[in-house]
């Protein structure tokens, strides 16, 4: 499309004049004039007063409208920008948490409830007891059966000896007719019994302690999947802190039989505390404390796994004593896989029946390398 000619001037314009040449007709009304200003808003806005290389860009467009003009030219677009608004309130239930069922990477937050109460069951324990104990059957009896000894020996010394350091007194006597009435013999204690009777109840309960935490100590080592033998049951671990665990324990318990039942709780609640003292090397005090978190964690379990070590043991000492050798093992061993259980830790395997660790038998092994 042809423009318009070229006219020099307009005599309107103050500044050039009207410099046409004659026979040229008038130009149209507003030719060569500025375009007039556009109106507030229109475009871009103004920069704001000092803004430059140095100073801070004006603040954005409102929502929904694309980028304000470049920085100079090398420089970043300001900081955030483009970016979305955070939404509002709270993020959504689950929001920033792993999926169900896998352990938390590094970063997610916790799931919503806190950490998940670990899976016990009863019924596992007891199968995880006594396939460990039939793989285990010989140390585990041998190491009861001298135990056992021991206990028993002091026993005899704690029963005896102090009745034979004592005074007999004869409490028969004669009557009117001359009939001897009576017949019996009072034995008095003096200060030797006594002496005696006491240190043999201490070494009694050393005796004990001792037998707790060696068949803790073995036990531990078949929840780790070694090989145990005789004289992994006589060598507790961490001994100094398993008896003034095992002193604290006796203690309460003693004070909480004052309330007939506070014994029982007493015991129940620290039933854990050789265990943590021996596997983690935790305080006496530390020990307890950590036996109470472990059982508010998961009471039905722990209580039921509790009573069934008890009903054990008593169904074995029915079975002329003899069946101790067997349910005092067993009932370890359930002791320790509740333990370690409920307190986060692990347990070796149940193997299965049938299975040979390594290649099956019969392929032939690989190619040698020259």
């Amino acid at each position: 499309m042809s423009q318009p000619p070229d006219y020099p001037g307009h005599p309107d314009d103050p500044q050039r004049g009207y410099q046409g040449p004659p026979g040229y007709p008038p130009p149209p009304p507003g030719y060569g004039t500025p375009p007039p200003p556009p109106p507030p808003g229109y475009g871009a806005p103004p920069p704001a007063p000092g803004y430059g290389r140095h100073a801070s860009p004006p603040p954005g467009p409102p929502g929904g409208y694309g980028p304000p003009p470049g920085p100079y030219p090398g420089e970043a677009p300001p900081p955030g920008y483009g970016a979305p608004p955070p939404p509002a309130g709270p993020p959504p239930a689950g929001y920033g948490a792993p999926p169900v069922g896998y352990p938390p990477q590094p970063g997610y937050a916790a799931p919503p409830g806190g950490p998940m109460p670990p899976q016990f069951n009863v019924g596992d324990a007891v199968r995880w007891a006594w396939n460990k104990f039939t793989q285990n059957a010989v140390a585990l009896i041998v190491a009861v059966l001298g135990y056992a000894a021991v206990l028993t020996a002091l026993g005899l010394v704690v029963g005896v000896l102090p009745m034979a350091l004592g005074q007999s007194t004869s409490t028969s006597y004669t009557d009117s007719y001359g009939n001897t009435v009576g017949g019996g013999t009072t034995v008095t204690l003096g200060a030797a019994s006594i002496a005696v009777m006491v240190i043999g109840y201490i070494l009694l309960f050393l005796a004990a302690i001792y037998m707790t935490a060696g068949l803790v100590t073995g036990c531990l080592d078949i929840a780790d999947g070694r090989p145990v033998s005789i004289g992994s049951f006589f060598k507790p671990r961490n001994l100094g802190p398993v008896f003034l665990a095992a002193l604290l324990i006796a203690v309460a318990t003693w004070i909480g039989s004052l309330c007939i039942i506070g014994g029982v709780i007493i015991g129940f609640i620290a039933q854990f505390a050789i265990a943590f003292v021996v596997d983690r090397s935790l305080s006496p005090v530390g020990s307890i404390k950590a036996s109470f978190e472990t059982i508010k964690s998961n009471f039905g379990g722990a209580l039921l796994a509790w009573l069934m070590q008890y009903a054990i043991v008593v169904v074995g000492a029915l079975v002329c004593g003899i069946g101790l050798l067997v349910a005092l093992p067993i009932a370890m061993l359930i002791h320790i896989y509740t333990y370690r259980k409920l307190s986060g830790g692990q347990v070796v395997a149940l193997e299965q029946p049938g299975y040979q660790p390594g290649p099956p038998p019969g392929i032939p092994p690989g190619p040698q390398p020259a």
